[in-house]
């Protein structure tokens, strides 16, 4: 029995900027919840998930402020039509079954690993692209990720070929790297194939900083000696917290369509092929008259 849990940040922003300019006849901008419409469609037929759930970001963890004051400082504000329908992304997963989740003062990275620590790896497919979460491979974990043709579900082979190194290691990577996207930075000069050189040398990001005089090319020796609180820094920035409290137990993720919702919301929302699945569902749903008296 799969559980599936979907990065909402990265879906919505995803959905968001994958179909421009879409507007139902009232004017309202409607883009994010079609693109999310289709990837929890295509997600519960590609996955056939019995449990799922959908997690938002609750905000950012005090330990990770007070560790570097600056994390995410450089995040463009949602943009407002985004924004304006984060509430229908909440409704079409309700509809389509998925439980939504967020837990304040928490990211939604933390909280997909404590559910993934929870259910044992094994038992987890995660829905993202975000590389904080490659570490979860290392458990079990599979990442989904859809493609033109299909999809392919990343372990921890997959997960090696695209980074160089195993999941387990991907923190120790971004330790040396940093992450441009969450503001902080890492070595400069130091991109992910000459950290993954370096860490399938010396096992980890401490590791390298006590090679230092070891490092080729010799011109980082001094870079790496005057980084190493950075890299100590990053290093605890990129650790997923995983003993956080679940706000809904696993057992109450089951996913439970409601067809009768998903006519109501589809018209709403004026998109049409959905609604007219929709309406074949739930008419598929209830029983025939001559049924009502066999």
């Amino acid at each position: 029995m799969s559980l599936v849990l979907v990065d909402g940040h990265y879906y919505a922003y995803r959905s968001f900027y994958a179909i421009a300019h879409l507007t139902n006849s009232r004017g309202e901008p409607t883009n994010a919840a079609f693109g999310f419409t289709s990837a929890l469609l295509r997600m519960a037929e590609d996955l056939k998930p019995s449990l799922g759930a959908v997690i938002f970001d609750g905000g950012v963890p005090r330990e990770r402020l007070e560790t570097h004051p600056e994390y995410k400082a450089n995040r463009k504000e949602t943009p407002e039509a985004l924004e304006k329908q984060i509430p229908l992304l909440h409704e079409v997963a309700q509809a389509l079954g998925w439980k939504t989740i967020s837990l304040e003062g928490e990211e939604a990275d933390d909280v997909i690993a404590s559910y993934c620590r929870a259910a044992g790896g094994a038992r987890c497919i995660v829905a993202t692209n975000d590389k904080d979460l490659m570490v979860l491979a290392a458990d079990g974990t599979k990442i989904y990720q859809p493609k033109s043709e299909g999809f392919e579900l990343l372990g921890p082979e997959q997960v090696e070929a695209k980074w160089g190194v195993p999941p387990g290691k991907v923190p120790e990577l971004l330790a040396l790297t940093g992450d441009a996207s969450d503001n902080f930075p890492g070595i400069a000069g130091v991109g992910p194939k000459t950290a993954a050189k370096w860490i399938s040398e010396f096992g980890t990001a401490e590791g390298v900083l006590a090679a230092a005089d070891k490092i080729k090319p010799e011109r980082f020796r001094p870079i790496l000696r005057d980084s190493a609180e950075v890299v100590r820094r990053n290093r605890k920035m990129v650790a997923l917290r995983t003993g956080l409290p679940l706000p809904t137990p696993i057992d109450d993720l089951r996913i439970v369509p409601d067809p009768e919702k998903q006519v109501e919301l589809f018209r709403r929302l004026e998109f049409k092929r959905f609604t007219r699945e929709a309406e074949a569902r739930l008419a598929a749903r209830k029983p025939k008259q001559a049924d009502l008296f066999s």
